[in-house]
């Protein structure tokens, strides 16, 4: 069998690569979350759009699952062959096509990096604001389909926030585009970009995109406070989140997310046992300016002796460098972690950390909370290793019980991360059976076979052949 697919994979793409040894395949067993692993039959990694759409017109006949995949960074086990089949690689659809400052838009294709657009970006005077941790290798088409975030998103929003268009190749191997540069609705009336993005892969292959941009922050000033308890850690959280200054962002670190990173290369003099917040204003320079004091006294206020700001962009890169560096530091620490990704009311924020700890530490799990305060985005990371007998079981019992207190407490299951297969069993806990059938409805209405990236989301869709 895997001989005859191979032989059909090469028939639909001429021009493009097909991987089926097993070292190839081993690199796309899993994707960011790292401890859950599926081998996919094959893979194949198009030339161009054009082969692509090439690609999907043939794709129904081989009666295997098709899985988009872009950089593979992903944390809810989203671009993985779960039920096996072939994943489609996009890294080779890297153009940036056209950067327009006149309208404050840029059309690019799916594989192109997130930092690398902002590196293109950047002369330009513009900036396209989502702006996930993992921006040194993500893609852009991974981030439509989960909707991605980042640290600024509290007060920039996530990707859906820019997306003005999107190219996208059906099953059959149509091409559709649903809006542009101007945004709109495309060749139908009904806003149909709107069901792409964060749709996981489960409806379409994208294959361009069309992104709203901003013009560069004037000024921008980086605030660094640490708090001897998460009381005033929230104090101040809700102080900056209520006040006119409006921040662009407010990350906090917990102690030992704060003893990870001054026990690494990133240190930056962060006191022991302490609560960080990381605190970004930027604007117009005169107006930035005139808040500086405001913020920094809000920062004191609730209760840190130890707050420094400054607009040099050398201490704001350090401070930023080690703030989004803590996934690669966890993965030092711990044979295995689990990071999860749950949005809950900020009056709510000091109870379920606690939950957190409470449960982890009863479990003799480790966690180690880094986070989008401003939003109420949780990232709670669990730290274990996935050869020890029960460790998973432990884990993922803690992961059960933090996402039914955030549902209990008016939460949600994800904020930037999506579902994938990670928390596809969870979502009963937010829809009904009437709610589930109608969201089902929609991939069914794209994708009746569920052969796009089954398994994910809602875990009975199924691929049957």
């Amino acid at each position: 069998m895997k001989d005859s697919l191979e032989q059909q994979l090469k028939a639909l793409l001429p021009r493009g690569r097909v991987l089926t040894s097993a070292a190839q395949l081993a690199g796309y067993g899993a994707d960011g979350l790292g401890y859950k692993n599926y081998l996919p039959d094959a893979v194949v990694i198009p030339s161009d759009a054009e082969e692509l759409a090439g690609f999907m017109q043939g794709a129904r006949a081989l009666s295997v699952p098709v899985v988009m995949r872009g950089a593979g960074t992903s944390l809810s086990g989203g671009p993985v062959a779960a039920q096996g089949g072939v994943i489609v690689h996009t890294s080779a659809l890297k153009k940036i096509r056209e950067i327009n400052t006149d309208g404050f838009w840029c059309e690019v294709e799916c594989g192109v990096g997130l930092n690398d657009l902002d590196a293109a970006l950047k002369p330009h005077g513009v900036f396209y604001p989502p702006d996930p941790s993992s921006g040194p290798v993500c893609t852009l088409g991974g981030n439509v389909a989960s909707n991605a975030g980042g640290a600024h998103c509290f007060r920039y929003g996530v990707t859906s926030n820019y997306v003005l268009g999107v190219e996208a190749v059906m099953l059959d191997g149509s091409v559709h585009r649903f809006g542009g540069p101007a945004g709109g609705r495309g060749p139908w009336r009904e806003d149909w970009k709107r069901f792409m993005i964060g749709s996981e892969g489960t409806l379409a292959a994208f294959t361009r995109f069309w992104l709203r941009l901003l013009p560069l922050p004037e000024k921008v000033w980086t605030f660094r406070a640490t708090y001897p308890d998460l009381k005033s850690t929230e104090a101040a959280i809700h102080a900056l989140v209520a006040h006119p200054s409006y921040p662009a962002a407010i990350e906090m670190l917990d102690p030992r997310g704060v003893a990870m990173v001054e026990s690494s290369q990133m240190a930056c003099g962060l006191p022991e046992g302490s609560f960080m917040l990381l605190v970004e204003i930027d604007g117009p320079a005169a107006l930035v300016n005139a808040r500086v004091e405001p913020v920094a006294e809000i920062l004191c206020q609730a209760g840190s002796q130890d707050v420094m700001f400054s607009d040099e962009d050398d201490i704001r890169k350090k401070l930023w460098k080690a703030r989004k560096a803590s996934g690669g530091l966890l993965g030092q620490l711990s044979p295995a972690y689990v990071v999860q990704d749950a949005v809950i009311p900020k009056r709510a924020l000091a109870e379920v950390l606690q939950l957190v700890y409470d449960e982890a530490d009863a479990a003799g799990i480790r966690a180690v909370n880094v986070f989008h305060a401003g939003d109420g985005n949780l990232h709670p990371n669990f730290l274990f290793d996935s050869r020890v007998p029960g460790e998973l079981e432990k884990v993922e019992l803690i992961s059960k019980r933090l996402m039914q207190r955030v549902i209990e407490v008016g939460g949600t299951l994800s904020g930037e991360h999506g579902i994938g297969n990670d928390k596809s069993s969870y979502m009963p806990l937010v829809f009904g059976p009437d709610s589930m059938r109608l969201q089902l409805a929609v991939p069914h209405a794209f994708n009746p076979a569920h052969q796009m990236n089954p398994l994910k989301v809602f875990d009975n869709r199924r691929f049957t052949a």
